[in-house]
């Protein structure tokens, strides 16, 4: 589920830049930040694809079988195009592996499996915390959301770009999806991002993980978006056109805080990178796939560009806490992101900003019983100020969004910050005595 989101929502973004349609944003910020975006590349494009300042290689789709001529000369065609725009050279020719509809559904099932033994204890947390309805399936919602339209994606694992296959031409949409996903197989030769991002993942580093997606992502939504900004105006109303087709109502109907988790490394990260480009085109944003990953990265470094290899996050100490019965899921940091995204559910955006913009670091454990969840998290931040200002929204927050059938609570001491909640009363007081809030 995370490591493969470009299957379907980069091209919704692409589509809402050039168009201007805000419904594929989860908040007026993002959709502002993809209309500027549109804008501000719309002259580079035609530069950047015409006049290639590194050499390219040459496609090699000899062994390619299962698609037409049409469709083989289109994708040499963006096999070029990706390298022209990207402004590197694939190192080996990219590998591309045409398969049924039914086995690239099967391909994308098996991709959410790989995660589906977390999926029981992410759904009691995210119902303890009010996020999700208590009588949801978080698996069916995930599988619903990939049941949509698959162009294409970029299996890093393996090296591959996996594609449907196609007696007629690819559309636009598809080719500009292509586009994307080959840019992540050539930066994923020059940079290894899989390797990093998956270490990262595996690590419980998740905060890290989060911005270093949002590189990946941004990064090619912006070469797919210079990609689309080349097309003629009949080929970008097609483009366009094709856009109002994609059936979108999974996403549509996915919770809130599922659908700002997905958009972020889309959208958010697609500002990251542009303001990178700014600096120095291409350049930067190479050296960002070594220097976010030696940082540590954050999220806070990816919604604040300025803070980017500036403000680095706090190490925070969380006490040990054994609670019977229960097991530790996982420990890792919630990150500016997480915060966001669990203060948005009611939160004006101005409250939120204030709220959230003074992260310094945190820490926060997860527990599941096989059927109740638990979470203690610890926050710091860059002044008491900061401090106080979380605790006043995590307080309305867990009026308004925790239900009362469920233990919840806030609390500072020491300069840090506590929240806690629990399916089961008894269990939240028990972590409340064990870090020394009893």
């Amino acid at each position: 589920m995370h490591r493969h989101l470009s299957l379907f929502l980069a091209l919704l973004l692409v589509c809402a830049a050039c168009n201007g349609d805000s419904e594929a944003s989860t908040t007026t910020a993002e959709s502002t930040t993809s209309s500027s975006v549109a804008s501000t590349t719309s002259t580079e494009a035609s530069t950047t694809t015409t006049q290639p300042s590194a050499p390219t290689t040459d496609p090699d789709l000899s062994g390619l079988e299962g698609v037409s001529d049409e469709v083989r000369a289109q994708l040499e065609q963006l096999i070029r195009d990706a390298q022209d725009i990207r402004d590197l050279p694939f190192l080996t020719p990219p590998r591309i592996t045409v398969v049924s509809n039914e086995e690239l559904a099967e391909r994308v099932r098996a991709e959410i499996s790989e995660d589906s033994e977390d999926f029981p204890a992410d759904e009691a947390l995210y119902q303890v915390l009010g996020l999700l309805a208590e009588d949801a399936d978080f698996e069916a919602i995930v599988l619903d959301l990939y049941g949509e339209q698959v162009a294409g994606f970029y299996d890093g694992d393996t090296g591959e770009i996996v594609v449907p296959s196609r007696e007629e031409g690819l559309s636009l949409t598809q080719q500009g999806t292509l586009v994307h996903e080959l840019v992540h197989a050539l930066t994923d030769q020059h940079f290894q991002f899989n390797d990093k991002y998956q270490a990262m993942f595996d690590e419980d580093r998740l905060d890290e993980a989060s911005a270093y997606q949002a590189l990946i992502e941004g990064d090619a939504v912006l070469a797919e978006l210079l990609w689309a900004r080349s097309l003629s105006q009949v080929d970008l109303g097609r483009f366009l056109a094709e856009s109002l087709e994609i059936d979108s109502s999974a996403l549509n109907a996915a919770p809130r805080f599922l659908r700002e988790s997905l958009f972020f490394p889309y959208n958010i990260g697609l500002a990251f990178v542009q303001t990178l480009y700014i600096r120095g085109e291409w350049d930067p944003v190479n050296d960002a796939y070594t220097t976010m990953a030696a940082l540590p990265g954050s999220s806070e470094q990816v919604i604040n560009p300025d803070d980017y290899m500036r403000d680095l996050p706090l190490d925070v100490d969380i006490p040990e806490v054994v609670l019977p019965g229960y097991e530790l899921e996982r420990t890792t940091v919630l990150g500016e992101q997480g915060f966001r995204i669990l203060l948005n559910q009611g939160s004006t955006v101005d409250v939120l900003a204030e709220a959230v913009d003074g992260w310094g670091g945190d820490s926060y454990h997860q527990w599941f019983d096989g059927d109740n969840a638990a979470v203690l998290l610890v926050f710091e931040g860059d002044s008491p100020r900061d401090v106080d200002e979380l605790e006043d929204a995590l307080l309305t927050y867990a009026t308004e969004s925790v239900s009362e059938d469920n233990f919840v609570w806030v609390e500072q001491a020491d300069g840090k910050l506590y929240f806690i909640a629990a399916d089961v009363t008894e269990v939240g007081e028990q972590i409340r005595a064990a870090v020394g809030l009893g």
